[in-house]
């Protein structure tokens, strides 16, 4: 049977874990003295690089190292814990066809990608798990490590999944397929603009896919 590599994101794709991120947010820029956006704001772009999206703000670069650190630790405390599943995405991953390999490419560092996917009982379905380190910052950049990981299979047997333009735009910068989810952190006019081969509102579509 054809093997098919599936490599998922995961914030807002596997698990809805904007209230700790957010919280984290929240903590680290006040831990710095840096004003508090509104809630609206610190939730408008979930998905990039944290380093991204405090740049976003405004936060001066000297203030970048320690805001990084606060909220690394505030989110393995507390933040890891406020989070649940999407409705459908663990039978999803339980239903898949046994030649289907799991892997993940996020912007959560790779040691945290491997306790919270433990600690929300998911690392059991993953072939690998990866997510950024001192090298890898960019979606692409994790994607194309992911792929590596997994042995450089043909990009024609290789689906990114993932609910951000962001991981829309890595899928083509590294010429695999792309599915784009729409109960994500993404709006449906943001996934459309980045033109990707699959977009669907429902995890079990993912099944119809690769069935």
């Amino acid at each position: 049977m054809r093997r098919v590599f599936v490599v998922f994101d995961v914030d807002g794709t596997l698990i809805d874990s904007a209230d700790g991120i957010v919280a984290g947010f929240r903590h680290a820029l006040a831990s710095v003295g840096f004003p508090v956006p509104r809630e609206e704001e610190l939730r408008s772009d979930l998905g990039p690089p944290l380093g991204d999206l405090f740049a976003g703000l405004g936060l001066p670069p000297e203030l970048m190292e320690p805001a990084t650190a606060a909220y690394r630790a505030h989110y393995r405390e507390t933040g890891m814990r406020r989070a649940h599943g999407y409705p459908g995405v663990p039978e999803l991953l339980d239903r898949l066809p046994t030649s289907t390999v799991l892997a993940t490419a996020t912007a959560k560092l790779t040691t945290v990608a491997t306790d919270f996917l433990a600690l929300h009982d998911l690392s059991r379905h993953f072939a690998v798990v990866n997510g950024t380190d001192e090298t890898h910052h960019t979606k692409t950049e994790t994607l194309t490590q992911t792929l590596e990981l997994l042995g450089r299979p043909d990009p024609a047997q290789v689906l990114m999944v993932g609910d951000r333009h962001s991981d829309i735009a890595a899928a083509h910068a590294c010429g695999v397929g792309s599915v784009a989810v729409l109960w994500g952190y993404g709006t449906a006019s943001e996934l459309e603009r980045s033109d990707p081969d699959h977009l669907i509102a429902q995890p079990a579509e993912l099944l119809d896919l690769l069935n």
